[in-house]
């Protein structure tokens, strides 16, 4: 019932509607039904009727009102969501971003939300229930009688279209027109909730004892899942079958027999980690780092919105000042957040997080699988994890009563989404600290030119460290030639200085770590005649030679071809120069043979914790 009907003021939802073009892309409003008014909240889905079709789409509310300025406005057709999936905060956030990127009103809405949580609906043909479908007087063709036997199951119109020989489409039209048939939307989420099944006795102890008399040998499963469950209390259905050596269909006779009670708990789909606190060694932070913490937690405790750049050579002990100040704003009760720009780092982030601050930690990057990034995701949304460490996309998290923010390595470019929509992490960062009243850290050996200028005008608070911690000193660096190493007649990769000092990391038993900045092999071809270097056909970018599968790749848009050694400008024969990461490994390996190399690019991480498995690797070597 409308509340129109009841005579009182009705109310509106004022909401962004999904799959719709950016020329009609606006807040539209809709008529609550007096059934939903109660819980119906900003920041849930529903499903509205939208355009002259009245075509079923997703929507969020954005606001809530009891006016509009519109007439037959249409109504809510279902609620999609138990409890909003964005705060107040992240819509108002979203709505501003929305005002400086090019996308729809859903699109950036969208963007806040892990992709197992988001819905797609799904049209579904079916039988009107009560239909008369036996046709004895030819009421139906027969491309209608064809129909109406395959819709004995629902289907969608696309799977009756790949089922049928002819085009279903008048078939289906013709029998909705006689109220035969009639079209179901539902919502189908991304991924759905993990649970695993609980059992425990549904009878006292004292009747369950009778039962297991009762039992004896006829029925000695049955007996022993009732003696399981009165010392355990409660356990999963798997356990009882693992201790009792049953199967799961005894557990369900015994459920339908109402002696014992079953439910469903929902379990969550942790990342792969050592989440046991570790000893670690307490850091004691020196008089430099320590005025840099103290500096950092006051502007943290002033009540105020406000950005710091934390500005300190390589080795300087960054980390350790914000994890200070992290700590200080957890044990007041607020939440943190930690970014920084490549998935690598956050295994071993990771562990000195948990290690501090117990797992307590959430993690969100992209590397999860999806139904992890969910339940992740469920846990900040719960108040079950109050810090939270990811990549450029975590910046959305929901946390709330944030005390903390850190973009670690804040100038890279990886913190600014080159897909829709694009924004850039630091300017979603300051909007998160300004709504907050907190502490935006940006933290870099190397700050972006923007922050460095902020903070030498005072725009920014500007804390440096301009020692290593311990006072250390900065390694001794080497410079090669390797135009020498050409005239030498040494066309590898490494050059004779670096050989000798991996030479003698090895005899010493220790480790060494190269670092390169292209992946692939040869990174180029080259004609020898012309000088013309292959490009993508797809956007004009020169590719990459990739030995593993002998083409040539683009790193730009991913396509790739076979290799040519013709140049078809002039003929010429292509040369290989410049190096990979896949080049520079077959020259060690076959510099030193039998020595373990691991290639971390992103050609070999492309699965699931393999950044994890190859720093574990290397780390317990």
């Amino acid at each position: 019932m409308n509340p129109e009907e009841c005579g009182r003021s009705p109310l509106y939802a004022r909401v962004a509607v999904s799959s719709i073009h950016y020329g009609i892309d606006r807040p539209y409003d809709y008529m609550i039904p007096r059934s939903m008014e109660e819980y119906l909240r900003p920041g849930m889905r529903v499903i509205v009727p939208f355009g002259l079709g009245n075509r079923k789409s997703e929507a969020m509310v954005l606001q809530i009102s009891d006016k509009t300025g519109f007439d037959n406005v249409k109504s809510i057709l279902r609620v999609l969501d138990n409890e909003p999936v964005l705060s107040r905060e992240m819509i108002n956030l979203l709505l501003r971003l929305r005002e400086i990127c090019f996308c729809t009103f859903y699109d950036i809405l969208k963007a806040a939300l892990p992709a197992g949580l988001w819905f797609h609906l799904e049209q579904k043909l079916r039988i009107v229930p009560g239909a008369v479908v036996e046709d004895d007087g030819g009421i139906y063709s027969e491309q209608e009688r064809i129909i109406l036997e395959k819709l004995k199951k629902p289907a969608t119109p696309q799977a009756l279209e790949e089922m049928l020989p002819f085009d279903p489409i008048p078939a289906i039209r013709s029998l909705t027109e006689k109220g035969i048939i009639e079209s179901e939307t539902t919502a189908v989420r991304g991924v759905g909730d993990k649970t695993i099944r609980l059992a425990s006795l549904a009878v006292s102890a004292e009747e369950a004892e009778e039962h297991i008399r009762s039992y004896g040998k006829k029925a000695p499963t049955h007996a022993k899942i009732l003696e399981f469950l009165m010392s355990a209390g409660e356990a999963s259905e798997g356990e009882i079958v693992y201790y009792t050596g049953c199967s799961a269909s005894s557990v369900r006779r015994l459920a339908e027999k109402g002696l014992i009670e079953l439910r469903e708990q929902e379990v969550m789909r942790r990342p792969d980690f050592d989440r046991e606190p570790k000893q670690v060694e307490h850091v004691v932070l020196n008089a430099e780092q320590g005025s840099t913490a103290e500096g950092l937690i006051s502007l943290a405790d002033s009540g105020k919105p406000s950005v710091a750049l934390l500005f300190g050579v390589t080795g300087s002990g960054k980390t350790q000042v914000y994890m200070s100040v992290i700590e200080h704003v957890l044990n007041k009760g607020k939440t943190a957040l930690v970014l920084v720009p490549e998935i690598a780092l956050t295994p071993q982030l990771m562990r000195i997080f948990i290690s501090r601050f117990g797992d307590k930690t959430a993690i969100l990057h992209s590397m999860l699988s999806t139904g992890q990034r969910s339940d992740e995701w469920k846990r900040i949304k719960r108040g079950q994890a109050r810090l939270v460490l990811g990549t450029r996309s975590a910046i959305f998290a929901p946390l709330e009563n944030i005390g903390v923010i850190v973009i670690d390595e804040e100038q890279e470019h990886t913190y600014k989404s080159e897909n829709v929509p694009r924004y850039h992490a630091r300017d979603v960062a300051k909007y998160r600290a300004y709504y907050n009243d907190a502490l935006l850290i940006l933290a870099s050996a190397t700050p972006s030119v923007e922050s460095f200028y902020s903070a030498k005008t005072g725009k920014y608070n500007l804390f440096t460290l301009k020692e290593r911690y311990n006072k250390s000193a900065l390694p001794e660096v080497l410079i090669a030639d390797m135009r020498k190493e050409l005239i030498n007649a040494n066309p590898s990769t490494i050059s004779s200085l670096l050989k000798s000092e991996i030479s003698k990391n090895l005899e010493r038993g220790e480790q060494t770590i190269l670092f390169l900045n292209r992946r692939g092999n040869s990174r180029r071809l080259v004609c020898g005649e012309c000088g013309a270097i292959p490009e993508c056909n797809q956007c004009t970018n020169p590719m990459t030679y990739h030995s593993a599968n002998g083409r040539l790749m683009c790193h730009l848009c991913g396509s790739s071809r076979n290799v040519e050694y013709r140049c078809p400008a002039c003929g010429g024969e292509y040369k290989f120069i410049g190096a990979g990461t896949q080049k520079c490994e077959k020259d060690l390996k076959e510099l030193f043979g039998g020595i373990e190399i691991l290639r971390m690019d992103s050609d070999t991480t492309s699965a699931r914790r393999s950044h994890e498995e190859i720093l574990g690797r290397f780390r317990d070597e």
